[in-house]
């Protein structure tokens, strides 16, 4: 809801602009630094017809940032719903899929093959561009939200797809292995 967060920022509530942000993005602190605003978001800006576009990666960057540096409050754990999910990587699809599962009331499980939850934001972005305490900072705020996240756990080495749904009650199990080979 870009109009209620940029209304949040220009009253300066950045409190505020920051749940209207987070209420549709898992991971704002990484939106913020590394998605393509300049293409999507900015380059369909109707204020860049008449002159600059308005800069919404810098907003929620600046947001994200102000959250962290100013909020010590845990965030709400949504009531469970009684279903629960595995979801295979942690990588950006399976960390934002495991976001919004959780914000629904589902028991959300993320397993990853690596040592370190973050996939392509940890391994494939450098430290300039976006600094792994901010990942962690936003896996944190997951697990924070009763994310269970598992590393070291190579699915259908450790354990099967079907081991996940029938010996542990997964209902379902999102495959969120990456692009980390073609």
């Amino acid at each position: 809801d870009i109009p209620s967060f940029i209304a949040k920022v220009a009253e300066e509530d950045f409190e505020g602009a920051y749940q209207v942000l987070s209420a549709s993005s898992a991971l704002p602190a990484v939106c913020g630094r590394v998605c393509p605003q300049e293409t999507q978001c900015e380059g369909k800006c109707v204020r860049g017809i008449k002159g600059e576009s308005v800069g919404i990666g810098r907003l929620e960057r600046f947001v994200a940032d102000w959250h962290r540096e100013h909020n010590n409050t845990a965030p709400t754990v949504p009531e469970a719903n009684g279903h629960k999910v595995a979801i295979i990587g942690a990588g950006p699809s399976g960390l934002t899929a495991a976001g919004d599962l959780a914000k629904l009331g589902y028991k959300v499980t993320v397993y990853e093959a690596l040592h370190l939850a973050g996939g392509v934001l940890v391994y494939g972005i450098p430290e300039f561009r976006l600094p792994k305490a901010i990942v962690q900072n936003e896996i944190e705020g997951l697990q924070a939200m009763g994310v269970d996240i598992e590393t070291n756990m190579v699915i259908g080495k450790v354990l099967t797809i079907d081991e996940l749904m029938h010996d542990y009650g997964y209902e379902a199990v999102y495959v969120a292995s990456g692009a980390g080979l073609p």
